[in-house]
């Protein structure tokens, strides 16, 4: 280029700068292109039009202005003598109105692709399109390193300036504005240090962006560039500029103030960063106001949203910080980055709100020109998930702009609804207190509260357990109830044998409510012993034969026990576990060859329950060393049984393998359910799923037609299955697998899909405190590649399911919230913990009837679109680790209480192979830390162990 074309030479903004690294770093991504659409109406012509732009270009050095970065140690901005402008035109007037709104989408979004060479000036393009006979649209694509949102209405003002005079054969006035490398050279000379204290100070102690929790888009179909809108009603909107006048507040205030509150309720933080453009027009620069070039800046906007302020305060206190940060606008997004706390590499904030006033409304509203300009629309994207832009007219407008591989449509939908009802409070109840605001739509709220939650059922809630059982006895008394190895009873031996212990028992105390443990491993008798005490009207409390004596009398003693029944091979274990409690709290032994021994009669006793008497108490994990006892009662466990039972269409002719420890909630399920439908119960041995070929064969011996296992043991299961041929894979009479206790990965659903294809999973979820599953989702068709979870899905019948944050408040579909459970299932507590019980089983807010609860999962959920729950984490430390829920500081707990141990942290770890596994890092009291190793706890049970 000749150095008489060049007028001028000079350095880029900073904010020019980050734009154009954007821009060439992913050219693809069409950030900062600018594009301006707008009717023309009125008599159109076009080559005065064409030179009323040539007029405009001329005046303003920024519109010939091109970009240079080759062998340079930074870039610079190039402005051009003489640049010509190019109107292209188009006629479509023969086209209908339906037909020109597909062709102009067409067209800008392959403007869009095409974008520009910022080498060559100019970074515009113009097109004039004919739709009507007084009617045109007009297309004004540019670049954002020439122009921000103000010039672009200044230079349309003047380009319709220039036309008037043309088309009264006037020469259009030539203006003096300052020209743009006025305000590099104002910029140059400002000094960076206190703006660097401000913004350290401002942003002291804010490490991480705010996040915006919703469900990630998977695909997005068509063009990645999100667009939507929502318009405010006229009624809210002038009620807000009203509430701006009468309290001194700008109207951005009230929408950043807002913005603020819904990423406080999106994110779950009380302190939220997210992005706003300054006009970056300083006010000691005379004529900036009339300037044209790129002088908006991106900067942080700071927010601590305490839930029981009220909004006016709130709201004047964020105006008086913007006002000081004001002075500093100048300061670049790149600066302020490096005086945050924010590592590089990661955004300081995800989401942009942008206030206009762009100077468009005057054109909008003159038709001295000869013709009127309307419909005025602007493209702009950004770097940023999300770019909503507020736009004042009659009604305020609401546009969005988003990354569609990270929000899908239907969320940036729902998340502009939530913004719009918040503001439609604030204009309504601007005396409240911010948790006062309601976010959530009433159909919406009305959608999560009661329309998910309408699953009825009739089942016998008055009936008990063993009342359910005797009647199968009476329909199937010859078929077989239960088998382990080579024993096996029918429903009448079986029946016979367990009012055989039960009447011993009532002999004994046993009766209703009262908690009877039960010590031995798993096989007929056991199950017999479980019906005899349900018989007897007590509730059987599973002790675990692995665990150590320590454990089973930590049980013992905080389950103030009266009675336990125990297997003779297990006798030497409770004796050991007995000996460690105090003489007078020690529960009587009764072993079960004994109260067998007494002859008692094998007719059934009288009730001695009904659906509110308790029906067993299983022991999960607690933070302090302390394990809980889950109370649950009859009635909870028969909508469970009976729920499942329906949904699985089960039958006399099924037979459910009995897998799972008696300590473990679904072992209940695994012992009973088959007793309520004629159904087989097959006891397997734990020795069994330890040797995934051994265990897949006695699946196949056996006929099981529904398995329930842990993710850990199914990818074992697949492992051995896929080294087999698959002409000759076993268990040709499964008719359900139903993984349970651990997250389900999709890729595991896939490998087993192409394996059985005609055996469905069942993703099953539910807390021991809620009588076992409470979710279901059936997963028949391999999960797309993309699937990054699979839900578990919807609820029983007569039970609710809540997700709600930390107010106890509905939380929108998509938004990640804790997971309450209502409904019949819901237990009693924690056994002689009435703490725990009143910290964890709350009074259900949401149910019409006197002296509900619900149960606090602890489990971190959220609602996908149809209703279905996907589970994402837990809210405190426990994690699962084959099934069993594992408080790590329990084990911390115990081995911290080791002489050899100073301190002690566990955590989960997920390896390759084994799943995830609990691994222990100890600091030693005294001497190398090899000392400690071989010291396992021996309070915890087997699931803390190695496997």
């Amino acid at each position: 280029m000749s150095h008489h074309a060049i007028e001028d030479i000079y350095p880029l903004s900073p904010l020019q700068q980050g734009m154009l690294f954007h821009t060439l770093y992913a050219p693809e991504a069409g950030q900062y292109f600018l594009q301006i659409t707008c009717t023309l109406e009125g008599q159109v012509e076009p080559a005065h039009f064409e030179t009323a732009w040539q007029h405009v270009l001329d005046q303003h050095p920024a519109l010939r202005t091109s970009f240079t970065w080759e062998e340079l140690e930074e870039p610079l901005q190039v402005v051009h003598r003489a640049v010509s402008v190019q109107l292209t035109r188009q006629d479509w007037s023969h086209l209908a109105p339906e037909a020109q709104r597909r062709e102009l989408a067409a067209l800008l979004d392959a403007d869009r692709q095409r974008g520009f060479a910022l080498e060559q000036a100019p970074l515009m393009r113009l097109l004039l399109i004919r739709t009507g006979p007084r009617t045109h649209t007009f297309v004004w694509s540019c670049h954002h390193l020439l122009l921000d949102g103000w010039s672009l209405g200044l230079l349309l003002e003047e380009c319709l300036d220039a036309y008037h005079a043309l088309v009264r054969g006037e020469r259009p006035a030539r203006g003096v504005t300052r020209p743009y490398r006025d305000y590099i050279a104002w910029l140059q000379q400002q000094s960076s240090g206190q703006a660097e204290h401000f913004w350290r100070e401002r942003l002291a102690g804010f490490a991480s962006p705010t996040p915006l929790p919703v469900a990630r888009a998977t695909k997005a179909e068509g063009s990645w560039h999100g667009r939507a809108s929502f318009n405010l009603s006229g009624e809210t909107s002038e009620q807000l500029r009203a509430l701006a006048r009468t309290h001194a507040l700008t109207p951005n205030t009230l929408f950043q103030g807002i913005w603020a509150l819904l990423l406080s309720r999106y994110s779950g933080q009380s302190d939220v960063v997210f992005g706003t453009t300054v006009s970056g027009r300083p006010a000691s620069l005379p004529g900036a106001q009339s300037m044209v070039g790129m002088f908006i800046n991106t900067q942080p906007v700071r927010t601590r949203v305490d839930p029981d302020g009220h909004v006016l305060p709130y709201l004047q206190q964020l105006q008086r910080e913007q006002a000081e940060a004001r002075q500093y606008e100048y300061s670049s997004l790149v600066q302020i980055h490096g005086w945050s706390e924010v590592p590089r590499g990661q955004n300081l904030f995800e989401t942009l709100l942008v206030f206009e006033s762009f100077p468009f409304s005057h054109a909008e509203t003159s038709p001295g020109h000869g013709v009127t300009v309307t419909d005025i629309e602007t493209y702009d994207f950004t770097s940023y998930i999300l770019h909503i832009d507020v736009v004042p007219g009659p009604a305020f407008t609401l546009l969005a702009s988003y990354d569609r591989r990270q929000l899908d449509d239907a969320t940036l939908a729902r998340l502009l609804t939530h913004y719009a009802r918040l503001l439609e409070e604030l204009a309504h109840h601007p005396g409240r207190r911010l948790d006062e605001l309601s976010m959530l739509p009433d159909a919406e709220r009305r959608q999560v509260l009661l329309d998910w939650n309408q699953q009825r059922a009739d089942y016998p809630f008055n009936s008990s357990i063993p009342q359910l059982i005797q009647e199968q006895v009476a329909r199937t008394p010859d078929a077989i109830a239960v088998a382990h190895r080579d024993d096996q009873l029918t429903y009448r031996e079986l029946n016979a044998r367990s009012n055989r212990l039960a009447h011993p028992l009532i002999t004994e105390g046993a009766g209703p409510d009262v908690v009877v443990a039960l010590l031995g491993d798993r096989g007929v008798d056991f199950l017999a012993s479980i019906v005899g005490i349900l018989k007897a009207g007590g509730a059987y409390l599973p002790l675990d034969p692995e665990h150590p004596a320590e454990r089973l009398a930590q049980i013992l003693g905080q389950s103030q026990t009266p009675i336990v029944v125990v297997s003779r091979e297990r006798r030497a274990l409770l004796d050991a576990a007995l000996a460690l409690l105090p003489a007078g709290a020690r529960p009587r032994a009764l072993e079960i060859p004994e109260l067998l021994e007494r002859q008692a009669p094998v007719d059934d006793p009288p009730c001695r329950s009904h659906g509110r008497n308790l029906a067993y108490v299983i022991y999960t994990s607690g933070s302090t060393g302390a394990p809980k006892g889950a109370m649950l009662e009859h009635a909870g466990k028969i909508n469970h049984i009976r729920g499942m039972i329906d949904f699985l269409r089960l039958g006399p002719a099924d037979v459910m393998a009995q897998t799972a420890s008696q300590c473990f909630d679904i072992s209940v399920w695994q012992f009973l359910a088959p007793l309520m439908l004629g159904a087989r119960v097959q006891i397997l041995d734990t020795e069994l799923t330890r040797d995934p070929a051994r265990f897949l064969a006695e699946l196949d011996r056996t006929g099981i037609t529904l398995l329930e296992v842990v993710p850990s043991l199914m990818t074992a299961m697949i492992e051995q299955l896929e080294r087999m041929d698959p002409a000759r894979l076993p268990m040709q009479a499964l008719h359900w697998l139903i993984p349970t206790g651990e997250v389900l990965p999709p890729a595991l659903c896939r490998r087993w899909l192409k394996l059985y294809p005609r055996v469905p999973l069942l993703n099953a979820y539910g807390p021991t405190e809620t009588s076992d599953d409470t979710n279901l989702y059936t997963v028949s068709q391999p999960p797309p590649d993309d699937e990054e979870r699979v839900p578990v899905g919807y609820a029983l019948p007569n039970l609710t399911m809540y997700i709600l944050d930390a107010r106890l408040r509905p939380v929108p579909v998509g938004l990640a919230g804790e997971l309450y459970i209502g409904g019949i299932g819901v237990g009693r507590g924690y056994l002689n913990n009435p703490a725990r019980t009143a910290a964890s089983f709350l009074p259900d807010p949401f149910s019409a009837l006197s002296g509900a609860r619900f149960y606090k999962t602890g489990d971190i959920c959220r609602y996908r679109p149809d209703g279905s729950i996907e589970f994402l984490d837990r809210a405190d430390f426990q994690v699962k680790i084959r099934g069993f829920r594992v408080e790590p500081g329990e084990v911390e707990s115990v081995l911290a209480r080791h002489p050899t141990v100073r301190q002690a942290v566990v955590v989960a770890r997920e390896l390759p192979t084994r799943g995830k596994q609990l691994v222990a890092y100890v600091v030693p009291r005294e001497g190398p830390a090899r000392s400690c190793r071989g010291q396992r706890p021996r309070r915890p049970g087997g699931h803390h162990h190695p496997p």
